[in-house]
């Protein structure tokens, strides 16, 4: 290796460790690389392009490096890191096999065990996380990573949990996300393996989830321009209000009244009925973007009704970057990815009729939510056990996906959140507080914005909005409808 091959090492170094991603692919051009013939030189700039996001771009750098040298495991393990984010799972586990075969490193265990459960292969996640820890005893990730396999694997609980304590004794991130997320973890398993009764009421609230959940290109959220500036102009991060916090204090009595359930005496004072609650999103589905009714209720300035916006995001998009801020790791292969509640699930409109329907918006399901919702009733009214805040709280996650039957035009869907590793926040300067949560910055992820029907200067702001973006600027639609 020649002098000035050390020199572009040492001086691409330097940049990456100053996170200069950009000056590194200048600094290391097509004809500067031909010219060296090194396979490091092609790593290092595979890895600026992967760290700016140009996936494709770090794939075909490691590729030459690997024609030049196929015997450089970091081209290959690099390579699998490209291909795991691009969710080509097989790919990924076919070059951390060749990294592996060349060098058995602890790391390389560990994100073919990313791999591998990606892919729902949780016995082979569980034995690459092993293979990890017997390399790296003290390998903390690794401990979290086989208690999160097992658990969603349903897989040995109580070893799950030992992991999870195993995490706990070794890290050094005391409020990081994976330690929140662990204890969590811990409780919930608690009650997996002690409380039966307890943990067929989880079975069947995560069955309502998934008859809930869905899987649309785009969801609308309805709010004032002024919020939207903050969103757009100032790049501000999406707000979730806490449940308690909604501005419908009636918010959950649908579910819970249907359930005909109550912890606490509903006649004693707030604070002796206060209990924490998720926090929640407010949408509707892309086709109501420009609705009166939703321009009435929601698309208000000042209290102003249709001088509003409405911002329809790419969902997974959103989805995806709410998991990458709730992650403390820098590195995309290791992002927590484990919060099961960061999807849009539909809302339930309840019909009081004898006996109570449900009704779901564009979906054929409602008799198998009837009968989950039978068996969940039973099973919470004979409930013997005495972990009845835990109970609350597992019944929260989906409270507040059931109401009246009299909003049932509106197509609601709602982010229903936990709020783990996420910092809690209030708002004391208004006449009504607020405890809220910052999810991520919207900005890149906005598919479409609506103006309303009787916004000021709708060509100014669409202009504006124009220039904010400059080349990547969103769908921008001015409402016509005859809003009176």
């Amino acid at each position: 290796m020649g002098k000035n091959t050390n020199h572009l090492r040492e001086k691409a170094d330097e940049l990456f460790r100053q996170e200069k991603f950009n000056e590194i692919i200048e600094l290391l051009t097509d004809n500067v690389l031909k010219n060296q013939s090194d396979p490091g030189l092609y790593v290092q700039r595979g890895n600026a392009r992967y760290n700016n996001n140009d996936y494709n771009g770090a794939i075909k750098d490691y590729d030459e490096a690997i024609a030049i040298d196929s015997g450089y495991e970091l081209a290959f393990y690099n390579r699998g890191l490209s291909w795991f984010v691009k969710k080509e799972y097989d790919k990924a586990i076919e070059d951390y096999n060749k990294a592996i075969k060349l060098y058995p490193n602890y790391e390389f265990y560990l994100n073919r065990g990313y791999a591998w459960k990606a892919k729902e292969e949780y016995t082979e996640a569980i034995n690459d996380y092993t293979k990890a820890i017997e390399i790296k005893p003290d390998f903390e990730n690794a401990y979290y990573s086989r208690g999160l396999a097992k658990k969603e694997g349903k897989i040995d609980m109580e070893g799950s949990k030992q992991d999870f304590q195993k995490y706990l004794e070794r890290t050094a991130d005391e409020n990081g996300a994976w330690t929140n997320y662990a204890k969590y973890y811990i409780e919930v398993l608690d009650i997996r393996i002690n409380d039966k009764e307890l943990s067929d009421i989880i079975d069947i609230v995560d069955a309502i989830k998934n008859i809930l959940c869905i899987n649309e290109d785009c969801v609308t959220h309805y709010t004032s321009l002024s919020t939207l500036k903050k969103l757009i102009f100032d790049n501000n991060k999406f707000r979730m209000s806490e449940g308690n916090f909604m501005n419908d204090p009636l918010e959950g009595n649908e579910f819970f009244n249907f359930l005909q359930f109550s912890i606490f005496d509903r006649g004693s004072s707030f604070l002796e009925n206060f209990s924490s609650k998720p926090f929640i999103g407010c949408f509707v589905t892309k086709d109501k973007h420009n609705d009166l009714n939703m321009w009435r209720f929601y698309g208000k300035e000042n209290g102003k009704e249709a001088k509003g916006c409405a911002i329809t995001l790419r969902m997974q998009n959103f989805i995806d970057a709410i998991k990458d801020s709730i992650s403390t790791e820098k590195n995309k292969d290791a992002r927590l990815d484990d919060e099961s509640d960061i999807k849009f699930y539909r809302v339930v409109y309840v019909i009081q009729n004898n006996p109570t329907k449900f009704y779901i918006p564009d979906s054929d399901k409602s008799k198998e939510l009837e009968d989950r919702m039978k068996d969940l009733k039973g099973k919470v009214n004979s409930y013997k056990g005495d972990n009845k805040t835990f109970l609350e709280k597992c019944l929260n996650d989906i409270a507040f996906l059931f109401k009246n039957n009299a909003y049932k035009n509106e197509n609601e869907v709602r982010l229903v959140v936990k709020g783990i590793g996420l910092p809690k926040k209030c708002d004391l300067n208004t006449d009504s507080p607020n405890v809220y949560i910052e999810l991520t910055s919207i900005k890149d992820i906005v598919e479409q914005i609506t103006l309303g029907p009787k916004v000021d200067s709708k060509n100014e702001w669409k202009l504006a909005f124009r220039y904010s973006y400059e080349e990547k600027a969103p769908k921008i639609v001015i409402s016509n409808l005859p809003y009176k």
